[in-house]
């Protein structure tokens, strides 16, 4: 392996250079650098050992600007058509430039599959938060696949997040985080946000617990009360925050003072006009970080019902759904995809789209009057009078695992 001490030349620019794309017997283009700048691997020279691999993939690599400018530029033109296709991460993170997503991966993959791609990747990265580190291009490559994902099936996205919410705390802030990013977004949409405004609030949502990842995944196992040092860390979480991305180079200041402020309470009675616009996005935050909560598991609880998180995070003081609370509604529904019900008719299923309005949701039929499973779930639109939904009903009083295939299948 070459190693140059020689620093270089003061105009050349250095970015980070991810080693997912470090390959035994191929060689790149253009150097490796240090963060210092020093050459340690020089342009058209291959690994041939996995030692080699494993000792230059154990620290933060760089490569100059213009030398790798047509490899990253091919490169992106290759996720470009993967995300596209909505290919699985893992094989994204695969690709080289010029190359293409495999129709049998595609075909493969379920909608499940790659929330669960996207989940391990985000966890990934958020552990990884560090200054001369990836992981901010790794987020944005996740924001990417997610919005392309969301975009072609919202519904069916919303379904598998928030049923998945409601059952497991595996790698519970990077899951938290996709499902206020794809609410936040909708809500958004409904409050005519769009834009750079629409991104910086979808990079908050992915980044706003980046300082407690790991707190929060062990709360989230956890039935104690967090001790008096961990409290100390979670409140000053947000500000930590917001001081690591400024660190490790994000110059957005919506999106960084988002983050700081997402926990802000202060003037809650204000009408969102009269605010700051980043404390306009941290209100939506919040309301969307607290409404999604409710719905989650926790070790030492089950998820709320629907109902109650939306009367608990979407009602102002009088009562009735405020600006945010009303955009939130339209946004989810006040019966959310991948939660159960009641319907007028004894049967119990699960929701599978948004209707017409919020409390007229698309149910699957998963359980009869009689309490037998059904052999095949049915669509039921609770327009009809005789399939409206009575009662939102907890995912613990329902014996059933929903076939999500045949479910997904249905929309």
């Amino acid at each position: 392996m070459t190693v140059d001490d020689s620093p270089p030349h003061p105009s050349v620019k250095l970015v980070p250079f991810s080693t997912q794309y470090l390959r035994l017997h191929e060689a790149l283009p253009f150097g490796l650098r240090d963060g210092a700048g020093s050459l340690l691997l020089a342009a058209g020279q291959q690994l041939d050992a996995a030692e080699q691999l494993e000792r230059l993939s154990a620290q933060p690599l760089f490569a100059d600007e213009s030398e790798s400018a047509d490899w990253r530029r091919r490169l992106a033109h290759a996720m470009d058509n993967a995300l596209r296709q909505n290919a699985p991460l893992k094989e994204i993170a695969a690709l080289r430039p010029g190359e293409r997503a495999s129709a049998r991966m595609l075909a493969e993959a379920s909608l499940p599959e790659r929330w669960e791609d996207l989940t391990a990747a985000l966890d990934a990265a958020l552990r990884d938060a560090r200054q001369g580190s990836d992981w901010l291009d790794r987020v944005a490559e996740v924001r990417l696949q997610a919005m392309a994902l969301t975009e072609r099936r919202l519904d069916a996205s919303l379904y598998w997040l928030i049923y998945r919410a409601g059952q497991s705390t595996e790698r519970y802030c990077a899951h938290h985080a996709l499902l206020a990013m794809v609410v936040c977004r909708r809500a958004a949409e409904r409050l005519g946000w769009a834009g750079t405004r629409a991104d910086a609030l979808g990079m908050a949502a992915l980044t706003m617990n980046v300082a407690m990842v790991r707190i929060q995944d062990l709360l989230a196992q956890s039935t104690s009360r967090p001790t008096g040092a961990v409290q100390a860390e979670i409140d000053a979480h947000a500000a930590r925050g917001a001081a690591l991305l400024r660190a490790c180079g994000v110059q957005d200041v919506l999106w960084i003072d988002t983050v700081r402020r997402h926990h802000e309470h202060a003037d809650a009675d204000k009408p969102l006009d009269g605010l700051p616009e980043a404390m306009q996005l941290a209100r939506l935050l919040r309301r969307v970080d607290i409404f999604t909560a409710k719905l989650s598991r926790r070790r030492g609880r089950g998820p709320m019902s629907p109902v109650q998180a939306a009367r608990e995070a979407c009602l102002g003081a009088d009562g009735r759904p405020d600006e945010l609370g009303a955009a939130l509604l339209k946004a989810v529904g006040l019966y959310p995809p991948g939660s159960f019900v009641e319907l007028s008719s004894g049967e119990t299923g699960i929701v599978v789209s948004r209707g017409e309005r919020a409390n007229l949701p698309l149910v699957a039929c998963l359980v009869t009057p009689a309490g037998t499973p059904v052999g095949e779930p049915a669509l039921r639109d609770t327009v009809d009078p005789r399939f409206a939904v009575k009662q939102a009903v907890r995912a613990s009083s329902v014996r059933v695992t929903p076939p999500h295939g045949k479910v997904l299948a249905l929309l």
